[in-house]
């Protein structure tokens, strides 16, 4: 796999960006075309939207992700499988795969977004040696978190949590 011919995504993003996942996505002259029913929905989503704005986001890690110490993961076995920009197709991580080190050694995945989520990896995903994944090479894909609204509670637990379950 050749990493570098794919931009790679980390969880930083602007306060610009979190703006827009909050926009509606729908015009007021699109919305006067809806039935009452659909009109109900998208205003009740959009009222929670407004409630909770976005104050973060947590991005799938995939195969060809990078830890910060320099692992790569090489094999992701989820079952979400993503067509990036060039083409290529790449698997979704979860915990229990590897991050592979260029001197051999390989460290497991021991945090993702937790089983409600079926524990995919995430960029912030804690491995076994104490390492972090820094990035994924897909950039759309990704959980948002909400003001006032928790994260399930196995959602990337500490290192020193994960030991003791």
């Amino acid at each position: 796999m050749n990493a570098s011919l794919n931009p790679s995504y980390s969880n930083e993003v602007t306060a610009e960006f979190l703006r827009s996942l909050d926009t509606p996505h729908f015009t007021e002259e699109r919305l006067a075309q809806f039935c009452e029913e659909s009109l109900a929905v998208v205003r009740q989503g959009q009222a929670y939207v407004d409630a909770h704005p976005a104050h973060s986001i947590y991005r799938i890690a995939t195969e060809g992700s990078l830890t910060r110490d320099g692992g790569v993961i090489q094999q992701g076995t989820a079952r979400l499988v993503f067509t990036l920009e060039s083409g290529q197709e790449v698997r979704a991580a979860q915990k229990g795969d590897y991050a592979v080190y260029a001197d051999g050694r390989r460290a497991q995945i021991v945090t993702g977004a937790g089983q409600e989520n079926s524990h995919v990896a995430l960029v912030g995903s804690r491995l076994c040696n104490g390492d972090e994944i820094i990035n994924t090479l897909q950039g759309g894909f990704l959980i948002v978190g909400r003001e006032g609204v928790p994260m399930v509670e196995d959602f990337l637990p500490s290192i020193k949590e994960e030991e003791h379950q």
